[in-house]
């Protein structure tokens, strides 16, 4: 009788194995690309060249799909390239969103700090938490765009509130000004004395006219200070639109 071999075209068992536990590791993967590059900073969370850092969680899988893997990987003759991770626990990517934006320490701290100190600024954030510019920044933008903060510019400055409809217009508009020292000084000098002229402005402050003008004319443009003129002087009164936010938030805004 004449022998024949027949060659079976169907992968050994071998193949299989390899193949499904390929599959297996696939499976729990986005389908997002990243380019991940060495940074030239030790700082957390910075760009090398100005361009977008998105930062990224590692999510540790199921326990019972890591005991699948690792029962595969003891019952099966896995190929060379798959020792190395034979043993190592697995993870999947998961985008930053609103469930785990304060799971970073830092985040935490300065969403905190904002919560505590309404209307700070960048420099006067970076003073009083000790992070560097860099992880301010980065920070911040993650929380603005989460929804978890809102800036507020006045006056040349990016202030930050906590963005969950705790202030109005009119509260950010007076707490920026309350955060400025001559700004303040110049609301409680008018509150204190009903209407006051610029005259009596420039010496209860102690600085110069144009200085106590400035100011003015800039809290004027804001709405909260108005100046009625008659003849050839001017007083100045706080407008009844902002006198509730200012009485509210005059001993409670901490500086």
């Amino acid at each position: 009788m004449e022998q024949r071999t027949i060659t079976s075209t169907w992968p050994s068992t071998k193949v299989r194995t390899s193949l499904l536990f390929f599959l297996l590791l696939i499976s729990s993967a986005e389908a997002t690309e990243y380019t991940v590059c060495p940074s030239l900073s030790d700082e957390f969370g910075t760009s090398v060249a100005g361009e977008d850092v998105h930062e990224i969680e590692v999510k540790p899988i199921p326990y019972w799909m890591f005991l699948l893997i690792l029962g595969f990987s003891q019952v099966t003759t896995a190929p060379e390239f798959l020792y190395p991770i034979k043993f190592v626990p697995f993870g999947v990517f998961k985008r930053i969103g609103k469930s785990n934006i304060l799971a970073n320490l830092n985040r935490e701290r300065l969403y905190d700090f904002i919560k505590s100190y309404p209307g700070a600024y960048f420099n006067e954030i970076i003073k009083k938490t000790g992070l560097n510019r860099g992880t301010v920044r980065y920070h911040l933008e993650v929380l603005e765009t989460q929804n978890k903060i809102e800036c507020y510019k006045a006056n040349g400055k990016a202030r930050y509130f906590q963005n969950s409809f705790t202030y109005g217009e009119k509260d950010k508009v007076v707490i920026a000004a309350l955060r400025n020292d001559m700004d303040r000084k110049i609301i409680l000098g008018i509150l204190n004395s009903q209407c006051i002229s610029n005259e009596t402005l420039v010496e209860k402050m102690g600085v110069s006219a144009p200085t106590i003008s400035w100011h003015i004319k800039r809290l004027g443009e804001q709405g909260i200070v108005r100046a009625d003129t008659k003849g050839r002087y001017t007083t100045y009164s706080i407008d009844s639109n902002y006198l509730y936010s200012i009485w509210a938030y005059v001993d409670n805004v901490n500086y």
